[in-house]
C-alpha cells in the first residue's frame, strides 16, 4: 500500500466518532485488502479512545489522576467493550460494576470467583490477556487484596501458596468501603426509599467481615470513613442508619459542643437515598486515604465550626416540611400565569397552616380537574389533573391585603387577610407535566391527598412523597436549593415590595417583620460576625450574649423602615446589625441616619460614626 493511502486511512481512522461507522470503515478496509499492522492498531486504538469516553459516560467515574493499576483497568475495559461492540455485543453488567464498585472494587468482585470471568475469555482470545483484570491485579498487588490476588494467580496457570483463598477480611479498605456502600444501595425499599435499619453484624458479613472481635475495629474505621464522605457532601452520616452506632463513634469533640447524635441517626434513617447520594459518596470516598480517625482529627482542629454547623442542620431537619400547593384552573388561570414566565408570587394557605412555613422549604403544584369551557380557556389546551411547577417558599405566613390579578376569574379573588405566603417558581412544566395517573402508577404508596386531590389550597406531604415526584419530573434533589438564603432573593425581594406597597399599613408592618427574621437578615448577620456594628465604632464590645446554640445574639436592623417598602427596603444593603439596646435607640432614640453609597452616618451618644453597609 502506498504511504498517503495509510495516511489517508489513519485520519479516517482518527476521525469517526462512533462504533458503528468504525466497524464499518475497518470492514471495508478488510474488504478492500488495505489492512496493515499500522492501520490496525490505529483501528484497535481507536477502539479504545471511543470505550473510554463510553465508560466515563456511563458510570460517572473521573478517569484522570488513575494509579497505574486503576489506568489498566480502564485500558481493559475499553478494550473489552470495543470488542463487545464490534461482536454487536453489550457490557452492561461490567458497566453496573464499575459505577457500583468503583475500578479496584469490580475487579476484586469479578476475579474472585470460582470460574474465570468473561473478559478473561474474551481477551484471551483476542490475544490481550495481558490486559485482562487477572494479570493487572498479579503485575499490582499492592491495590489488591490477598483473596483477589490468590484467584488471579490461579486463572493465569500460577501456583498459590494455599489451597484455599483466603478470607474476604484480608480485603482492602476501599473495597470494603464500596462493599458497603453496594450492599446499603440495594437494601432501599425503593427508589427513592429509606434504608431500613440493620445491625452492624449485617454490615460486617456484607463486607465479608465475619469476626468482629478481629476485625471490629476495621469496620469502625469503614463507616466512620464514609461518614466523613457524607460530611464533606452536606449529607447525613450514612453509617448512622444502623440500629447503633460505634460506642467509639462521634466522640471527637468541638471546643464546647457535643454532637446531637440522635438528630443525626434521625436524618439518616429518615432520608430518601437517591443514586445520584450513592454515586457522590462513593466518588469522595475514592480520594480519602484510608485511615478515619486522622481525617476527623485534622478536621476538628482546623474546621470544628463547620462541623459544628453541618452537624446542627441535621438536627434542624427535623423541622423540614414538603407542601403541595392545589390550583383550581376555574378560579385562577394557572396556564396563562406559567406562560408568562413569572418567577416571583404569592400563595394562599389552609388557615390551620398558618405557622407551619418557613423560608427554604419547597413545594409542588398540583392542577385539579379543569371544568372551563373553550371560552375560559382563550383557546388554550384543557389541562390534565397533574404536577405543573415545583417552587420555594420565601416566608412564613403573612394576611395579605388580598389577590385579584388578571389570573383570577370573576368573583374567585382572594379576600384581604387571607394567610399567604412569598414563593419562587424554580421549575415550571406547561408543556410537560407529570400526570396524576402517572404518579398513581409510579408512586402508589404516595399520599392520597396528592393522588386523589384534595381541594384546598395547601397541605403537606412527605419528603419522600416530594422526592418521589420530582424524581419522576426529571429534577435531582441537589438541583434544587437546600435553604432559602441560597436563592437569589434580591428579586423575589423586589416583587414583594412591588406587590404588597400599596397594601394597608398593618399588612405592610406584619410583611416586614416576617422578611426582618428571614434569610437575608440571617446571612448579614453571618457577614457582619453577630457584632454590633455600633457598639464595634463606639470603641466597645460588639458582642451580647450567646444563645443556646452558641451564636452571639443580635439584630437586624432596616434603615429605611421595612414598613414601607420602598424600592431596596428588603435589600441587604439596608441592613445594619445592632445590639438589642441600639436597636430600640434607633427606633426610638431621634437617631437619623445618613445612607451613602458604602456605609451609613450617624449620630449616637455624642459621636458621629460610619458603618459599612454590607455588600451580600
Amino acid at each position: 500500500m502506498a504511504s498517503t493511502d495509510q495516511d489517508t486511512l489513519l485520519h479516517r481512522v482518527g476521525q469517526t466518532t462512533s462504533y458503528e461507522k468504525l466497524r464499518n470503515l475497518e470492514t471495508n478496509i478488510v474488504n478492500n485488502e488495505a489492512m496493515t499492522p499500522v492501520v490496525q492498531a490505529a483501528v484497535r486504538a481507536q477502539y479504545g479512545a471511543l470505550s473510554r469516553q463510553v465508560v466515563a459516560d456511563r458510570t460517572g467515574i473521573d478517569l484522570s489522576n488513575l494509579s497505574a493499576a486503576e489506568e489498566k483497568i480502564v485500558l481493559a475495559v475499553t478494550e473489552y467493550v470495543g470488542l463487545m461492540k464490534r461482536d454487536h455485543k453489550t457490557a452492561s453488567r461490567t458497566f453496573m460494576q464499575l459505577k457500583n464498585r468503583g475500578l479496584i472494587g469490580a475487579a476484586e468482585a469479578a476475579v474472585s470467583r470460582a470460574k474465570p470471568t468473561q473478559g478473561f475469555t474474551v481477551l484471551q482470545d483476542a490475544d490481550r490477556s495481558d490486559l485482562s483484570y487477572e494479570q493487572i491485579i498479579v503485575d499490582h498487588p499492592g491495590e489488591f487484596s490477598e483473596r483477589a490476588l490468590w484467584y488471579a494467580r490461579r486463572a493465569l496457570g500460577l501456583t498459590n501458596a494455599t489451597a484455599k483463598p483466603p478470607s474476604n477480611e484480608d480485603a482492602s479498605t476501599q473495597v470494603r468501603t464500596e462493599l458497603l456502600l453496594g450492599w446499603l444501595k440495594s437494601r432501599r425499599a425503593s427508589h427513592p426509599g429509606q434504608i431500613p435499619a440493620y445491625t452492624n453484624a449485617e454490615a460486617a458479613v456484607a463486607m465479608g467481615i465475619a469476626d468482629m472481635a478481629k476485625f471490629g475495629r476495621a469496620h469502625g474505621n469503614i463507616q466512620s470513613r464514609v461518614d466523613y464522605a457524607c460530611y464533606k457532601l452536606g449529607l447525613p452520616p450514612i453509617g448512622m442508619t444502623a440500629e447503633n452506632w460505634f460506642p467509639m463513634a462521634w466522640t471527637w469533640p468541638g471546643p464546647s459542643w457535643s454532637y446531637p447524635t440522635k438528630d443525626m441517626q434521625r436524618a439518616a434513617q429518615t432520608r430518601a437515598w437517591s443514586d445520584d447520594d450513592f454515586d457522590r459518596v462513593l466518588r469522595e470516598t475514592r480520594t480519602l486515604p484510608g485511615g478515619a480517625p486522622k481525617l476527623w482529627k485534622d478536621e476538628v482542629a482546623q474546621h470544628s465550626e463547620r462541623i459544628k454547623s453541618w452537624a446542627t442542620s441535621l438536627a434542624s431537619q427535623e423541622d423540614e416540611a414538603f407542601w403541595v400547593f392545589v390550583c383550581n384552573p376555574q378560579k385562577w388561570a394557572i396556564d396563562e400565569f406559567l406562560a408568562r414566565g413569572i418567577e416571583v408570587d404569592s400563595w394562599g394557605v389552609r388557615p390551620s397552616d398558618r405557622d407551619k412555613f418557613k423560608p427554604g422549604q419547597l413545594a409542588i403544584i398540583r392542577v385539579g380537574q379543569d371544568r372551563r369551557s373553550k371560552a375560559d380557556r382563550n383557546g388554550r389546551p384543557q389541562l390534565e389533573p397533574g404536577i405543573y411547577a415545583i417552587c420555594q417558599v420565601l416566608s412564613e405566613s403573612y394576611e395579605a391585603a388580598g389577590a385579584s390579578d388578571e389570573f383570577w376569574s370573576a368573583g374567585n379573588q382572594r379576600e384581604a387577610g387571607w394567610p399567604t405566603v412569598a414563593i419562587r417558581y424554580l421549575r415550571t412544566f406547561l408543556d410537560s407535566h407529570l400526570p396524576i395517573s402517572t404518579v398513581r402508577e409510579e408512586v402508589p404508596s404516595a399520599s392520597p391527598l396528592l393522588l386523589e386531590g384534595f381541594q384546598s389550597s395547601s397541605f403537606p406531604i412527605s419528603g419522600d412523597d416530594f422526592r418521589a415526584v420530582t424524581a419522576l419530573l426529571g429534577v435531582a434533589e441537589t438541583d434544587l436549593p437546600r435553604a432559602a438564603n441560597q436563592a437569589n432573593l434580591a428579586e423575589a425581594l423586589q416583587s414583594l415590595e412591588d406587590k404588597y406597597k400599596d397594601a394597608a399599613p398593618e399588612v405592610r408592618e406584619r410583611q416586614s417583620r416576617y422578611i426582618e427574621r428571614g434569610p437575608v437578615g440571617s446571612k448579614v448577620k453571618k457577614v457582619n460576625g453577630f457584632k454590633c456594628q455600633i457598639c464595634d465604632q463606639l470603641g466597645r464590645s460588639p458582642f451580647a450574649f450567646n444563645k443556646p446554640n452558641g451564636e452571639p445574639y443580635v439584630e437586624a436592623h432596616h434603615v429605611m423602615p421595612v414598613s414601607k417598602l420602598e424600592r431596596g427596603s428588603l435589600h441587604a444593603a439596608n441592613i445594619m446589625t445592632v445590639c438589642a439596646n441600639h436597636h430600640r435607640q434607633l427606633h426610638f432614640g431621634g437617631v437619623d441616619v445618613l445612607i451613602a453609597d458604602k456605609h451609613f452616618e450617624l449620630e449616637i451618644d455624642g459621636q458621629s460614626i460610619r458603618v459599612v453597609r454590607p455588600a451580600v
